[in-house]
């Protein structure tokens, strides 16, 4: 556009021309190679993703497939995994890899088994391990863990990929980590990224993406800028990095999904637990008047507050959560969670939706937490299937293979973390965040584990929260964050969103 003001008559090359083209047409872009088979399951909007996919590799470029939850994003890659791969078996045209969390290597494994059977796949993680290069002669994918990546580096850094997939690609959002170093010194022909959350904290995340996607794209920034400048470069940053990548959400491409109900629950914390909060908030206030009066840098008091902000949301979810602080009341009927609002809510939520023949999914940040719901889903008989972090892969799949194959299992307990990305448990219809989190895109991700094709039922999803407590200050902070979030995707202004000490406080405050 720059060059048409300068000079009307120029004419860019032809191979530019076809680029340009194609980024600004996707319809013009050419399928993907594919085995009939295969592009048959393909949903139309999942075969321009592949054939966009295909472009940019080809043209030995990298983009992001930002797709909303439960669109098949795995799948995608796949078929451009396919089209890579298809008709070169020779050995030395070497293997792809992928780099995913540890917890999603089985899910891999099973989508390629199913949808690639073609594909000669090693999973590279644990006991087994490739002892050398040697070992990929006869594989066309590799699949590992951004751990095991780091661990087996040396190995990785001796091998140009055709093509190099990083799944959940928000584990290399800062650009210092060991993730982050390790999948930057891969060499490959080309390279993807699959998230639907590119942009987690600030605008600093996309930089470390691109950094990795497509190294030297993007100029370094200037030190010692004014916030103007600064705004200047975020605009210019969108809008280079607008064209690689592809954000599609259900609603305008799978309009057959069913409706999903989001609402807030809200709940009065009980007598004990309110007294129990107001006097930490308080000693946490005077904690950190002392703090400032003595001189704490800035790098101590934040995290002072993010320790109080911890006890705070603990206390809204269950006093005993904090080691004992509340206790249940002797006799009381209700036992265990005499003193959580919360916990006598959500058995409640949870009751009716099972006298409708529903099926639930609980989410929690707090793997205690989750165990004080299991205790008190056992006192009533109900049964239940749970997964957090500590869990093998292997486990992690039997539970969720447990969940989806028997309606006899009504309950699914699963932490924010583990859970909250990678799993398809189209048989609950109902979600519940037993705790907010600042970050909307998480909680989204854990909703759509059931919101997802596949799904035949209206899915409703439920946000307890405790009124007047740091909760509902942390719904407004989600609102920031979700319209940031909405800047990246469609490529315009956004301010670097980060929690400042002010943030900080305004969350502690009583006020």
């Amino acid at each position: 556009a720059v060059i048409e003001g300068i000079s009307p008559d120029f004419q860019p090359p032809a191979a530019w021309r076809a680029r340009t083209e194609a980024l600004r047409n996707l319809s013009s872009l050419e399928p993907a190679r594919l085995p009939a088979e295969f592009n048959g399951v393909l949903r139309p909007y999942q075969r321009l993703g592949a054939a966009w996919l295909w472009f940019l590799h080809r043209q030995r470029l990298g983009g992001i497939l930002a797709d909303e939850m439960g669109l098949g994003k795995t799948l995608q890659a796949l078929a451009l995994l396919v089209s890579v791969h298809s008709g070169d078996k020779s050995p030395g045209r070497g293997a792809s890899l992928v780099v995913a969390p540890a917890s999603l290597l089985e899910n891999w494994r099973r989508e390629a088994a199913r949808f690639a059977p073609g594909l000669r796949v090693f999973v590279h993680h644990g006991g087994q391990r490739l002892g050398g290069i040697a070992g990929l002669k006869d594989i066309d994918l590799v699949v590992t863990s951004y751990g095991t990546l780091v661990r087996d580096r040396e190995l990785f850094e001796a091998v140009e990929f055709p093509c190099l997939v990083a799944d959940e690609a928000q584990h290399i959002k800062n650009r210092r980590s060991q993730n982050a170093q390790a999948l930057r010194a891969l060499k490959a022909q080309g390279r993807v990224l699959l998230t639907g959350t590119p942009l987690e904290n600030s605008l600093e995340d996309l930089r470390s993406l691109f950094e990795f996607l497509l190294p030297g794209y993007l100029p370094a920034l200037p030190q010692g800028m004014k916030a103007e400048e600064r705004a200047w470069h975020d605009e210019r940053l969108l809008a280079r990095t607008a064209p690689y990548i592809l954000r599609r959400t259900k609603q305008a491409v799978a309009p057959e999904l069913p409706a999903k109900i989001e609402q807030r629950t809200w709940c009065e914390m009980s007598p004990t637990q309110a007294a129990l909060y107001r006097a930490t908030q308080e000693r946490s206030e005077r904690e950190l008047i002392d703090m400032a009066a003595g001189g704490a840098n800035e790098a101590r008091l934040r995290f002072a507050m993010l320790t109080q902000l911890l006890r705070l949301r603990q206390i809204c979810c269950d006093p005993r959560l904090l080691g004992g602080s509340g206790k249940p009341v002797e006799g009381d009927a209700q036992g265990r969670e005499a003193d959580s609002a919360k916990l006598a809510l959500l058995r409640e939520l949870i009751d009716e939706a099972l006298d409708d023949g529903h099926r639930v999914l609980v989410f929690s940040q707090f793997t205690s937490m989750l165990a004080l719901i299991g205790e008190a889903l056992t006192s009533d008989g109900i049964g239940f299937c749970s997964l957090d972090g500590s869990m093998t892969a292997r486990a992690r799949q039997a539970e969720v293979d447990r969940f989806q194959g028997s309606d006899s299992v009504p309950v699914f307990l699963l932490s924010l973390k583990a859970g909250g990305v990678g799993l398809n448990l189209t048989g609950a219809d109902t979600v519940i965040h037993f705790d907010p989190w600042w970050n909307p895109a998480a909680e989204a991700q854990a909703t759509d584990r059931a919101h997802r094709i596949g799904q035949t039922r209206t899915v409703t999803s439920y946000k307890l929260v405790c009124s007047g407590t740091v909760e509902e200050k942390v719904l407004a902070l989600q609102e920031e964050k979700r319209a940031l979030l909405a800047d990246v995707f469609e490529a315009s202004d956004a301010a670097a969103a980060k929690l400042s000490l002010a943030d900080l406080r305004g969350l502690l405050s009583p006020g």
